[in-house]
């Protein structure tokens, strides 16, 4: 068993992993059109590697759950359903989070609808001097 600097240290270079593989996915996603599949893509990718569960049943010590998910999985015979339903939440939380605030973003960043005045309106700003 590993004690709680173990875990804090291995998250930080997970961390620093995880930030270059994220890097690199963004490398080879950057020509793609559709800003809203790259943005989605690269949540869908944080949410997946970054989902934290417990270690072990009797321990508060937290793991990265797709590694979690991996080691019980092929190793144990357990399943990959401690690892797997958190990230699948996640993804879900994460998803409709990013829905609602794209569409909120692109309500409030629409311009007021602008009103087409007659060209002999009685307005004198619009009239001309001749």
């Amino acid at each position: 068993m590993y004690s709680t600097e173990n875990y804090f240290w291995g998250w930080i270079v997970y961390s620093f992993g995880v930030f270059w593989v994220l890097f690199c996915l963004w490398y080879m996603i950057r020509g793609v059109k559709s800003s809203a599949f790259r943005q989605s893509s690269v949540l869908v990718a944080v949410v997946f590697f970054m989902t934290p569960v417990t270690a072990y049943y009797d321990d508060f010590h937290l793991a990265p759950a797709f590694f979690v998910s991996l080691y019980e999985g092929l190793l144990l015979d357990v399943g990959f359903q401690r690892g797997l339903a958190p990230i699948l939440a996640m993804i879900i939380v994460t998803l409709t989070f990013y829905g609602v605030a794209r569409f909120l973003w692109s309500k409030m960043k629409r311009p007021p609808p602008v009103r087409v005045r007659p060209a002999f309106s009685s307005d004198k700003r619009r009239r001309s001097n001749t």
